[in-house]
């Protein structure tokens, strides 16, 4: 639709509207074009992406024209409208169809869904996930082909469905001939998702630059009136053009150059166009009206709208002959998108309704919907029904966001309250659905105030307290759904279960341990005569609880009966749907907190398999958290995969608590590994996002400081952070030690720190927990303890055994190395260096497979004061260790047995990033075939 072109070798300059090429380079802004000319430069090789961000008039549009006129390549143009943001996939069918030949190079998949958002094809609900990852692979295989350039301007005001599939693909161009730029105003796009996309913010310029631009209009510095122009116009550089042209327009006609309402506060442009626009002849100031109202700039509307008012096109004559509007391939739109509200103000509100009405009598289904939106005074069930029916057919193309705006404008004309709370909630849903938890939580206030039914009342606050959740504030959440439980309780007992139940997570996040098994029973206890789901998910919930809280023992047996009652999780419950698949990432995480890690990753790969091959991704940073956690036992290269893809999925959908986690496991590995400053780093962006905010996540944070510290050989402190770490526990209350792996940490800082007395505390708390629990780790854990306590050789030895025993009962590897250094470190101190040589060479091996690097110094350095003489092997990390996390994602992928196509569509790449990746891993692990990969991942133990 608007302003979308296909270029091939180049644009000449033609012109200076903001869209255009320019006939001269942007005057400054050598820092922002040399940004633009290294993205350009490095195309043939690969891409990238960048966001032009700056006030109107700053220069954005120029830039954007500067880039396509530089390019030697293809360019693909759009730009956003802000009367077509209600319309689904507008930009993103202007910039794909021109590609449509390579709609054929997509898996089925992905093409159906793409086709169906772009009305090409009758699919119902294609998925949005499959439409992002089939428009990053019609822009790849159009880059491979030839170089590619995409720019986008107001991105601002582009519908939300294309720039959910912009926002995907601008963080994914690396390996693609692909080069993304876009312009945006300030204060959008700035958080979430869009953090990670390279952004130049546009300040004003510099005086010597305004007088640049003022020489390149016919003003010096020898005229009077151009220095009242620099000031007026705070290096503006639109400012400086409007202005120096109605100076000439003044000067020309002999009116008086200045007076005082120049000098009145406002936005100066605004201000400059008004001259104009007050300058234009009434009729073509009233045909103006029509070009701004326009929901499409599609000329035969025009003409038929202004045919009806009894004008027609030649009314804009003086408009286009000033350059307020263009009209060409078939065409009319305003100068700049600043002008439509400029024009809109300054008529009338009967004139303004006036043209709705017009429009809307020549326009059909949505268009014409949003025009009678529009036309309405007031209140118009006739026309909110029709919003609301609009909105369901945008669902049932998943353009959950154009749906949800439907649903909001339908709930802002609705004249009953209960119609307005019901659709209010229905655009929350979209918006939640559709990742905005920010406007779904709004939108749930807004409807509470309408809301006078106990039962709408509560499914309001169940949305309200899920948004809650996933913006990152967990109290507040929690207390909003125990609230509205118990409201809805006396009349809606399945309804107050669902919100109970609600309520559970997010008082785990909080650290509200005791308080989230209260609620859990309570749960459990309504849930008894509601469906069969209902009643898993409370007993799920409950059993988690128990687990952390305690009752260890209680909630493990509650899980694997849920496990077991499902007979076949993978078969059964996970193939259902989203709720099912829940409740199985629910059971297989509480199982991973009870030593049932074995029993939990298959459920979890099922998850994680299904999310991929169903394209929707919404849970799959859950479920590899969820594996993350069972994985970091024992493989940390599957773990910081897992971690680092789970974190990219957060970021993406917007999930604050998930981040965080993703980061702190990250940062967990990082220290272990001995990289001290990418922990603190990932530490400190945790803190930034969430610090203070998830009491639960914020107990991590500090045994990871913690770990990492005395990784470091820095025990106090690693006792500092430990024991603040240790402190946060017992206030939530958790009192599951497997969620503490950092405890035996403290133990032995408190021992290196000289406060003997504190580790044979710390031992003993492990031991009463290892009793409570029937875990193996807290009683590893405390026998590694007590051959750190030991008196004697024979002591250690013994205790050393015991721990042996302990460890063969859970695969943790990284904890078992850790107890054979400290028995070998405390044999050799009580002079036994010969039985101190197996448990230090058996450590040293283990660390070094992991990647430890400081831990298997350490037990080097110990192997050698043991005496040992024979030359020690220099065991070297498994190959794989090479890889990046992204690296060895698509390694599995391929180990696994999928095609290149087949991968790209698991992991939401392109082929050709695939191919990339798999060249790298190829080259770093030294093989040749896929069947040497598939072995190589299989010896990794990182496929089956």
């Amino acid at each position: 639709m608007d302003e979308t072109t296909v270029v091939t070798g180049g644009v000449p300059g033609a012109g200076t509207g903001p869209a255009g090429d320019t006939e001269f380079p942007p005057v400054g802004r050598e820092c922002e074009r040399a940004l633009l000319d290294g993205l350009l430069d490095a195309l043939t090789e690969r891409g990238g992406a960048l966001l032009l961000s700056g006030d109107p008039g700053t220069g954005k549009s120029m830039l954007l024209g500067y880039t396509a006129g530089r390019c030697r390549t293809t360019v693909l143009r759009a730009r956003g409208v802000e009367s077509e943001a209600v319309l689904p996939y507008t930009v993103l069918a202007d910039l794909l169809l021109p590609l449509r030949p390579y709609f054929t190079e997509l898996p089925p998949g992905q093409r159906r869904a793409l086709e169906g958002c772009l009305a090409l094809a009758d699919v119902a609900g294609p998925n949005p996930y499959a439409v992002c990852a089939g428009a990053l692979g019609v822009l790849a295989a159009a880059g491979e082909v030839r170089p590619l350039l995409v720019v986008v301007d107001d991105l601002h005001w582009v519908d939300p469905s294309s720039r959910q599939v912009l926002q995907f693909v601008a963080r994914r161009l690396t390996t693609e001939r692909v080069a993304l730029v876009m312009a945006v105003q300030p204060g959008a796009e700035e958080d979430g998702p869009w953090a990670s996309v390279p952004r130049v913010a546009l300040g004003p310029l510099a005086e010597d630059d305004c007088w640049t631009l003022l020489r390149r209009h016919g003003l010096d510095r020898t005229d009077p009136a151009a220095d009242r122009l620099v000031r007026l116009s705070l290096g503006n550089p639109l400012v400086l053009v409007e202005y120096a042209g109605m100076l000439a327009r003044m000067r020309a006609t002999g009116a008086t150059q200045w007076d005082e309402m120049w000098e009145a506060p406002g936005p100066l442009v605004e201000r400059a166009w008004r001259g104009q626009l007050r300058a234009l002849p009434h009729r073509t100031r009233e045909a103006l009206v029509y070009v701004a109202a326009c929901r499409t700039p599609d000329l035969a509307l025009l003409t038929k709208a202004l045919a009806a008012d009894g004008t027609d096109l030649d009314a804009l004559d003086a408009a286009e002959r000033t350059g307020l509007v263009r009209i060409r391939d078939g065409v009319c739109e305003l100068r700049h998108p600043v002008l439509r509200p400029v024009v809109l103000g300054q008529c009338t509100t009967a004139r303004r309704l006036q043209v709705y009405r017009r429009l809307a009598a020549l326009s059909s289904d949505e268009l014409r919907t949003w025009y009678l939106a529009a036309a309405a005074p007031g209140p118009d069930e006739a026309v909110a029904g029709r919003l609301a029916a609009d909105a369901e057919q945008a669902r049932r193309r998943n353009a959950l966001a154009a749906a949800a705006c439907a649903w909001h404008r339908a709930a802002e004309l609705s004249p009953d309250p209960a119609d307005a709370a019901r659709r209010l909630l229905e655009a929350a849903r979209d918006a939640f659905c559709g990742g905005t938890a920010r406007d779904a939580a709004r939108w749930c206030e807004q409807a509470l105030v309408h809301s006078r039914d106990p039962r709408l009342t509560a499914d309001i606050g169940l949305l309200r307290g899920q948004a809650c959740t996933w913006l990152g504030d967990p109290a507040r959440a929690h207390r909003l759904l125990v609230d509205a439980a118990r409201a809805v309780e006396p009349v809606d007992r399945p309804r107050a279960c669902l919100l109970y139940g609600a309520a559970v997570a997010p008082a785990m996040m909080d650290g509200r341990l005791r308080h989230a098994s209260d609620i859990a029973a309570r749960c459990q206890e309504l849930a008894d005569d509601g469906r069969d789901t209902q009643r898993r998910h409370a007993a799920v919930m409950r059993a988690k609880a128990q687990a952390l809280g305690g009752d260890v023992p209680t909630g493990r047996a509650a899980l694997l009966a849920l496990l077991d009652e499902s007979h076949s999780p993978v078969a059964m419950d996970i193939a259902r749907g989203p709720e099912e698949r829940q409740i199985a990432m629910d059971i297989a995480q509480g199982l991973s907190w009870t030593d049932d890690g074995e029993a939990a990753r298959p459920v979890l790969d099922a998850v994680i398999e299904c999310t991929r091959r169903d394209s929707s991704p919404t849970l799959l940073s859950y479920a590899l958290l969820g594996r993350c956690e069972v994985e970091m036992w024992s493989h940390w290269q599957q773990a910081r995969a897992d971690a680092a893809e789970a974190l990219r999925w957060a970021e993406e959908f917007g999930l604050l608590a998930m981040s965080g986690y993703a980061l702190i496991q990250l940062a967990r590995l990082d220290g272990l590994r001995g990289d001290t400053a990418a922990c603190e780093e990932r530490i400190a962006r945790y803190e930034h996002w969430c610090g203070g905010r998830l009491r639960g996540l914020d107990m991590f944070a500090r045994g990871t400081l913690g770990a990492a510290a005395l990784t470091a050989g820095d025990p106090d402190t690693c006792r500092t952070h430990l024991e603040a770490a240790f402190r946060m526990a017992d206030g939530m209350g958790l009192v599951n030690p497997s969620l503490m792996p950092w405890v035996a940490d403290l133990a032995e800082a408190s021992l290196r720190t000289g406060a003997r007395e504190r580790a044979v505390a710390v031992a003993d708390w492990l031991a009463e927990r290892a009793e409570a629990t029937a875990l193996a780790w807290p009683a590893a854990a405390y026998a590694r303890c007590r051959v750190m306590l030991a008196r004697t050789a024979q002591e250690a030895a013994d205790w050393l055994a015991t721990a042996e025993l302990a460890h063969s009962k859970r695969e943790m590897p990284f904890e078992r190395a850790r107890t054979r250094l400290v028995a070998g470190e405390v044999l050799r101190r009580f002079r036994r260096p010969s039985a101190a040589q197996e448990p230090l060479l058996a450590a040293q091996r283990t660390f070094t497979a992991l990647g430890a690097a400081p831990w298997a110094a350490r037990a080097r350095a110990e192997v050698a004061a043991a005496g040992h003489r024979t030359a020690v092997r220099q065991t070297e990390p498994s190959l794989t260790e090479l890889l990046t996390p992204q690296e060895f994602q698509v390694a599995r992928a391929i180990g696994e047995g999928l095609s290149n196509v087949e991968a790209a569509a698991a992991l939401f790449l392109s082929r050709k990033t695939i191919e990339a990746h798999l060249t790298r891993v190829y080259r770093k692990l030294g093989i040749r075939s896929r069947s040497d990969l598939a072995r190589c991942m299989a010896h990794a133990g990182a496929v089956g």
